[in-house]
């Protein structure tokens, strides 16, 4: 019987319609946003619910962090359940830095209709809207303000693990507390309520030495989190140190995530505008057959009060000294004035 609920609550999932959340029609799945509109359009959209995505940052840098303060915004705009789990600090740190949405007026009805509007005249009772590309959805995706913070008094539905110092730091004892959060609260697809909502889960630093690795080392932990994520309403974002992680250790861990991202710093003089680059190694694929983004290599770009990936990476075209110019000038030159051996 409980056979037959998953998949009746699983084929309805699609069709449910979540705030904060859009369908994709390539992909089929329930999108929901990372709180930053350009890393959406890398992404195709967004991350898929009930998919675990990893993010690895190299050389202590920002961006990993930034990421995830965007992710839960988005989650308290949206109005999203979030459970903010890290070891190295306290995680009611992370909620009191958020960034603040930007309230946009745009895309309001309004009455004014110019004199000479002649062409399409029967659309001249209609109400206009502005047009700009970044408004074409309401209630998916918001643009923040690092420069602002979210009051503390308006954030909600927030968990934080550990809660004390009485909680533990192991693997064990997080999976335990997100399953318990997942079956209690109704984000499991196998358990019917009247109204769905999404979790929004964060793991930051994982694979630290603070975490506590005996009864359940981080390949176990992540093979049973993504099965746990995979039945319910819930998408989890891991964040972790590149440089802390062994290559057998860090295959392994790469294998058991859905969508991985790589942060690395900049070091190419050409580029000084931009802080760092995004490398896609590898996204979620399921209910489709193979997703190509336009490119694997991205530069982000950050500043006062955002954080935005703005151009695609690629090796400079391979320029020409004047003297090799000179020299294809002239044997263009030589080559139009002689004639062809060849007679027809």
């Amino acid at each position: 019987m409980s056979l037959n609920l998953q998949s009746h609550t699983i084929s309805q999932r699609k069709s449910l319609k979540l705030k904060g959340t859009k369908t994709s029609v390539t992909k089929n799945q329930i999108l929901i946003s990372t709180g930053i509109v350009s890393l959406d359009a890398v992404l195709d959209g967004g991350i898929p619910i009930g998919t675990v995505a990893l993010v690895e940052e190299e050389n202590y840098g920002r961006n990993a962090d930034l990421i995830t303060k965007h992710f839960i915004a988005e989650g308290v705009v949206s109005d999203h359940s979030i459970l903010i789990a890290d070891v190295e600090r306290k995680p009611e740190a992370t909620a009191n830095d958020l960034p603040k949405p930007i309230q946009e007026d745009s895309f309001q009805p309004t009455d004014i209709v110019a004199e000479d509007f002649k062409i399409a005249w029967r659309y001249s009772q209609n109400p206009m809207y502005d047009s700009k590309p970044y408004h074409t959805s309401i209630s998916f995706g918001h643009t923040f303000d690092m420069s602002a913070k979210i009051p503390v008094n308006e954030l909600q539905n927030i968990r934080y693990w550990p809660a004390d110092k009485s909680q533990g730091t192991s693997y064990s004892e997080l999976l335990e507390h997100i399953n318990t959060i997942i079956t209690k609260n109704g984000f499991s697809t196998k358990i019917p309520v009247e109204k769905r909502n999404v979790l929004r889960i964060t793991i930051s630093n994982l694979f630290s030495p603070i975490w506590d690795s005996n009864d359940m080392n981080v390949v176990t932990f992540l093979y049973k989190l993504r099965i746990l994520v995979r039945s319910s309403y819930a998408t989890c974002l891991i964040t972790t140190q590149a440089h802390v992680i062994d290559d057998v250790t860090k295959c392994r861990i790469e294998h058991f995530v859905d969508s991985v991202l790589i942060f690395k710093p900049m070091e190419l003089s050409s580029c000084a505008d931009y802080n760092g680059k995004l490398i896609i190694g590898k996204l979620a694929s399921f209910n489709t057959f193979l997703y190509e983004p336009l490119s694997v290599d991205w530069a982000t770009k950050l500043t006062r009060k955002k954080l935005c990936i703005e151009v695609k990476l690629h090796l400079p075209p391979c320029l020409n000294t004047e003297d090799d110019n000179e020299n294809i000038h002239t044997k263009q030159l030589s080559c139009a004035s002689t004639t062809s051996v060849l007679s027809f």
